[in-house]
């Protein structure tokens, strides 16, 4: 709830147009590794709560227009049932075990810092690893890995997956699809 209020605290109304926006990026670009569902059930339980709704971001509507807003987001998202499923969806860093004897099947050409903005995800450091790992379902199912460095003495990402059996090219292309990556940037390697 407070991340939809951190994005609209400099709108001047909270009509349709918010609504719309707000319904369209918790669908499509779901709030850090949380899914639709979860998003959607924490406005419902903080609606339910009775509590002052507006007490972190503080925006310039009252109580009563906050309430009026996020009952129309959950409306909104009511009515866009079924909702698709997300471009990217993140999977726990702990997962990451699961890649680590995994060959890359691409090098992107962007250290760790600068690939966050085109994926809007943070890789993370898990504890024990010395390198960050970002870990991804895409639309299709396949999951990936992004790893930083890829290689020693390299400040490239490396592009990892479980996926044997989709070519490579086709998980290449669904990332540059899901992402603001450049497919420019992309190597692919193969297996």
């Amino acid at each position: 709830m407070n991340a939809v209020l951190y994005g609209v605290q400099f709108s001047d109304t909270l009509g349709p147009e918010e609504v719309s926006r707000v319904s369209t990026a918790l669908l499509t670009e779901p709030l850090g590794n949380l899914h639709p569902e979860q998003e959607y059930q924490a406005l419902v339980e903080a609606l339910r709560s009775n509590e002052e709704l507006d007490t972190v971001v503080r925006t310039k509507h009252s109580e009563s227009e906050v309430r009026q807003f996020l009952n129309n987001i959950v409306a909104e998202l009511d009515d866009r049932r079924p909702w698709p499923t997300p471009a990217l969806i993140e999977l726990p860093v702990s997962e990451w075990g699961r890649f680590s004897g995994t060959d890359p099947i691409a090098r992107i050409d962007m250290a760790w810092p600068a690939i966050q903005g085109p994926v809007r995800r943070m890789l993370k450091k898990p504890v024990g690893e010395e390198r960050y790992w970002l870990i991804l379902r895409l639309r299709s199912g396949t999951e990936i890995a992004l790893v930083w460095p890829g290689w020693p003495g390299a400040s490239a990402t490396a592009l990892l997956s479980t996926d044997r059996a989709t070519p490579i090219p086709e998980i290449v292309e669904e990332v540059v699809n899901s992402t603001a990556l450049d497919a420019k940037s992309i190597a692919i390697i193969g297996r």
